[in-house]
């Protein structure tokens, strides 16, 4: 146990809730100079009462930002606990950024070490090129610079780690009618589909939206996650008995044409407005039609035009008002 370490990150870690946890319990493990750290996944998940998963997501992203190195297999054998070590360049006074700071937005400009750290011999806080191609570029340490260079570092903020958002999304805030067992399932299943239906904040709040909507109802979330993973639905929807196919029976790839989609439309009483898009009207359509490949293969084509394409039409079919999922995360 180290209490120098434990008093820093206390005083220095960027983190909050679970990520500061994670940090003091990794700090209980090591020596003053943040080496030999090398507890098993399991006894993390234990001590900071967190699952597996969680754990992992969290070194991982502490990993990647730079806080934690990892140095070898302790051991050498599959299996056994890997051996970490905290930064010496943030034990010595370097900052590093939040595990969610990438998607705010702000600018990363380089922090002045603290005022005892600065006391440095200036050759042992030097990083050449090599060093930020070894990973250390995690770290904004300061050097001595001439007056005509300038003071920040304008470059556009780069965007979360994707390792990092399924780390925060997975510890969201939950409300109490939804088991973190459940969340946790629902989000494995996301994370697993993310490639062609993004797993992002908005899609999180609205799952969330959802499952409270459909517990109003009578549906508990353990019954709408374990139908959406069975099924391999990325929404989330009341579980009926059995879908029959309002208005006759049709093709099962209806949604890949034009003709499709209005001959269902037709069926389900859903016509297109005069100047409607297509596309909107097929949004429509593919809606009343309920969950289903449609509704996946729409999905999978709104994602190819961004994450917030993706959004906005997962909301709709999920009945969560665009202004409803901002209002949240602005809360």
């Amino acid at each position: 146990m180290s209490i120098k370490i434990q008093t820093m990150v206390w005083d220095r870690y960027p983190g909050e809730d679970h990520e500061l946890l994670l940090a003091l319990k990794l700090a209980d493990f090591c020596d003053d100079n943040g080496e030999h750290i090398f507890p098993s996944i399991e006894t993390m998940a234990e001590k900071t009462r967190r699952s597996t998963r969680a754990v992992q997501y969290q070194i991982q992203s502490m990993v990647k930002i730079g806080w934690l190195i990892k140095v070898a297999n302790s051991g050498g054998g599959r299996g056994r606990a890997c051996e970490y070590r905290i930064s010496a360049d943030w034990i010595n006074g370097a900052h590093i950024a939040s595990l969610s700071s990438g998607s705010k937005g702000a600018t990363n400009a380089p922090v002045e070490k603290d005022a005892t750290a600065s006391k440095k011999d200036a050759a042992g806080s030097t990083i050449d090129a090599t060093d930020f191609a070894k990973g250390r570029s995690g770290l904004h340490l300061i050097h001595q610079k001439s007056p005509e260079e300038p003071s920040g570092n304008h470059q556009p903020a780069k965007r979360t780690p994707r390792v990092a958002l399924h780390a925060e999304l997975l510890n969201i805030d939950l409300p109490d009618t939804i088991p973190f067992a459940v969340w946790d399932m629902w989000c494995e299943h996301r994370e697993a589909k993310s490639k062609d239906a993004p797993w992002t904040r908005p899609a999180a709040r609205v799952s969330i939206k959802k499952l409270e909507m459909l517990a109003a109802v009578g549906q508990s979330p353990e019954v709408s996650v374990e139908e959406a993973v069975i099924r391999g639905w990325t929404g989330l929807f009341p579980v009926k008995a059995q879908s029959p196919i309002a208005g006759g029976a049709t093709a099962s790839n209806w949604h890949v044409s034009t003709g499709g989609v209005i001959e269902r439309g037709k069926q389900l009483g859903v016509i297109q407005k005069d100047g409607e898009v297509f596309m909107r009207f097929k949004a429509r359509v593919v809606k009343a039609a309920g969950p289903g490949k449609w509704m996946e293969a729409m999905l999978r084509d709104a994602a190819r035009f961004g994450d917030e394409q993706y959004d906005a039409l997962y909301s709709y079919f999920n009945d969560i008002s665009r202004e409803t999922v901002s209002r949240t995360e602005v809360a």
